[in-house]
C-alpha cells in the first residue's frame, strides 16, 4: 500500500461518505499538523474518529518545515501542509478537494486525485461494493463541491488513465 497524503477536506468527506474504513485498506494516510489540527477540532463532525486513528498511528501525522513558499500563499495551511510535506517525500500521491490546491498540485506534477476518484479507484480495487460506491458517489457529489468537467472526467477515468493511484 502506499502513503497517501491527504487534505482536511477530502479527509471529510470521505469520512461522512462513510468510506473512511475502506479508505484505510486502500492506502496509508498521512496528514501534515496543520491537517491534523483542522480535522480535530473539538465538537467538529469526526473529530474523535481522527484524534483515535491518529493517536494509534493509523493516520500518520508530520511536523512541517514551516516555510513559507510565496508560491503557496494563495492556499489555505492545511493545503500547504500537504504539499510542503509530498515535497519532502512523505506520500506517493495526495487526495486534494481544495480546488486551487489539486490546480498547484496539476500545474506542478504532483500526482493527486479529489475524494470523489479515492472513492471509484476503491470500488476499481474491489475494496467497496458497487452499492457501497453508488451510496458514497450520490452523498459527495450532493456535498462535495464539483464541478461539471470534474464530475465528467471522473465517471470517464478507467483503469488505464487512473494505474498510478491503483
Amino acid at each position: 500500500m502506499k502513503n497517501v497524503i491527504i487534505d482536511s477536506s477530502s479527509a471529510i468527506l470521505i469520512y461522512r461518505s462513510g468510506m473512511f474504513s475502506a479508505l484505510l485498506r486502500y492506502c496509508y494516510p498521512v496528514i501534515p499538523e496543520s491537517v491534523y489540527r483542522e480535522v480535530t477540532v473539538s465538537g467538529h463532525t469526526g473529530s474523535d474518529f481522527f484524534s483515535d486513528l491518529c493517536e494509534k498511528g493509523v493516520i500518520t501525522v508530520y511536523k512541517t518545515t514551516e516555510r513559507f513558499d510565496l508560491s503557496l500563499s494563495f492556499l489555505h495551511e492545511g493545503e500547504r501542509g500537504v504539499i510542503d510535506i509530498f515535497y519532502e517525500g512523505k506520500g506517493d500521491f495526495v487526495i486534494m478537494d481544495d480546488g486551487k490546491g489539486g490546480a498547484f498540485c496539476r500545474d506542478n506534477n504532483i500526482p493527486y486525485i479529489n475524494a470523489l476518484l479515492a472513492v471509484k479507484i476503491m470500488l476499481m480495487k474491489k475494496i467497496v461494493t458497487e452499492a457501497e460506491y453508488a451510496d458514497a458517489r450520490r452523498w459527495l457529489l450532493k456535498y462535495g463541491r464539483y464541478s461539471e468537467k470534474v464530475k465528467l472526467w471522473t465517471d470517464n477515468a478507467d483503469e488505464h488513465m487512473l494505474s498510478f493511484f491503483l
